[in-house]
């Protein structure tokens, strides 16, 4: 009986240790001095600097992107062809997008040049009022052109 429970659990440990052993990523990499280094994670966290580690085989695989060859980007139903397509339209509504800002901007500086021009007319037009209310307009305006002139 002591022997059947030994044997149960160097099988649990066994199928265990394999299980987790194939789970995890394995990342190589040679260092400045040329030895081969292992990682749980990519060097410096960029794949693109190190190679995917196969523990089973022994064998690694490139983890750069492939490089867009003439036939991947005329082919267009090819996933770099599309994200070329994608980018392109991002940048002209980029492009569009900031156009209609500067408009934008331009029409909002001669708005609040129109508006300083105005508080100044109104402000002086306040000034040679004979009303009660005389001093409320001064004020009034004198914050349009603090508000606008500057």
């Amino acid at each position: 009986m002591r022997h059947n429970t030994l044997i149960t659990s160097l099988a649990a440990i066994l199928l265990s240790s394999f299980f987790v052993a194939n789970a995890a990523e394995v990342f190589t990499w040679r260092d400045s001095k040329g030895n081969n280094e292992y990682s749980d994670s990519p060097r410096q966290l960029v794949p693109a600097r190190a190679q995917k580690f196969n523990v089973r085989t022994h064998t690694t695989t490139s983890l750069a992107p492939a490089p867009l060859t003439a036939t991947a980007a005329s082919e267009p139903d090819s996933l770099a062809a599309q994200q070329a397509m994608v980018n392109r339209r991002i940048e002209e509504q980029n492009r569009k997008t900031a156009e209609q800002n500067k408009q934008i901007q331009e029409q909002n500086k001669k708005n609040r040049e129109e508006a300083c021009k105005t508080a100044r007319i109104n402000r002086k037009i306040a000034e040679n009022m004979r009303t009660a209310q005389r001093q409320e307009l001064i004020n009034r305006y004198d914050s349009d052109i603090n508000n606008n002139c500057n």
